[in-house]
Formats: structure tokens, C-alpha cells, sequence
């Protein structure tokens, strides 16, 4: 279960559009890079400069971490979760700062987020995390070890005929060699 992340005192509440807008789900596989999208529309009619934090740099990757977004359009945000062991539930999520810009300087977003720019709206989304074909996977094992057996089953079978064919051939061999010898005698 999530649980609703609000923002610390004194923060100002968000004032652009997150989509997702209360969690982000992951669904990965451990190894393996994990992308999902976040979109940030601007809804304001001034243009924005946002940032985005994660609480873990060592597991997700955002791009763009710094941007702009002008009045009434849409930012796509790539966050991608390469995780080597399983993420914990709850523990991890991304904390979505804007404010206004009007400068058109040409300042990057980087030159803008200064240490003493005040952000003004904040929003933190907590990071759900869902291992892909997990239950799958425990099922595909079981029809996998059940196929085995058939197949052993089905060998076992094979070398039964065979064995059957060998003594019924000897038998017969017997027989003939016994037909053979009654032959002879009578000759």
C-alpha cells in the first residue's frame, strides 16, 4: 500500500500537473533497466524551471534532472530504476521542485537552480516497486518440470517397447532355433 507523501512545513504546494500524480510504479526485472515516464505541464502562464530529485542515485537515473517548461506544455521526464537487489516498498521517492523564470538570458536550468533559489511548489511521489513475471515465473518452473516428467515418462515407455521387442525377438529366435533342431533330428 502507498501512502500519500505531503509537502514538509513551510513548503509551497505544487502548482504544475504530474502525471503520474501519486505514485510511480516500476515494474522491473532485477539486472535489467526499468523506464518509466513523468510528465510535468506547466499550467501556469509564466515559463517554469523544475528539478527533480530521487532518493537514490545509485538505482535511478532521471533525464532531464533540470529543465524548463513553458506556459501550457508538457515536459516528459525519463526515470530509469536498474536495481541489482529488490527495491523496498515505500523507502524511496521523487521530490518535484518548480519556479517561475522569466529570464530568457539564455541561462541553462543548471545556472538557474542556484543553492539560494527558493523553490515555489514542491511535490514528492512515492516509488512503488513490482517485480515483473514473478508468480509467472514460478509457474512457467512448474509446467517446465512437469513437461520433464512426461518426457521421462514417455522415455520410460520407449525403453519398455524396446526391452519387450529384444525378448519377444529372443523368444522367437528360441522358437525358430528349437523348430530347427526338430528338423534336423528328423532328417
Amino acid at each position: 500500500m502507498t501512502r500519500p507523501l505531503g509537502n514538509k512545513p513551510g513548503e509551497p504546494p505544487f502548482q504544475l500537473k504530474l502525471e503520474p500524480d501519486t505514485k510511480l510504479l516500476f515494474k522491473y526485472k532485477l539486472n535489467e533497466p526499468c523506464t518509466i515516464e513523468m510528465k510535468i505541464t506547466n499550467t501556469t502562464k509564466d515559463r517554469q524551471t523544475f528539478k527533480v530529485k530521487c532518493t537514490d542515485n545509485d538505482i535511478f537515473r532521471v533525464r532531464p534532472p533540470l529543465s524548463f517548461v513553458k506556459a501550457d506544455e508538457t515536459a516528459v521526464v525519463k526515470i530509469v530504476l536498474t536495481a541489482k537487489t529488490p527495491p523496498e516498498n515505500n523507502r524511496h521517492f521523487f521530490a518535484v521542485y518548480h519556479m517561475k523564470c522569466l529570464d530568457d538570458t539564455g541561462k541553462t536550468a543548471r545556472q538557474v537552480w542556484t543553492p539560494d533559489s527558493k523553490a515555489e511548489g514542491v511535490a514528492r511521489i512515492i516509488a512503488v516497486f513490482e517485480p515483473v513475471d514473478a508468480e509467472k515465473k514460478e509457474e512457467k518452473e512448474g509446467e517446465k518440470k512437469e513437461e520433464e516428467k512426461k518426457e521421462e515418462k514417455k522415455e520410460e515407455k520407449k525403453e519398455e517397447k524396446k526391452e519387450e521387442k529384444k525378448e519377444e525377438k529372443k523368444e522367437e529366435n528360441k522358437e525358430e532355433k528349437k523348430e530347427e533342431k526338430k528338423e534336423e533330428k528328423k532328417e
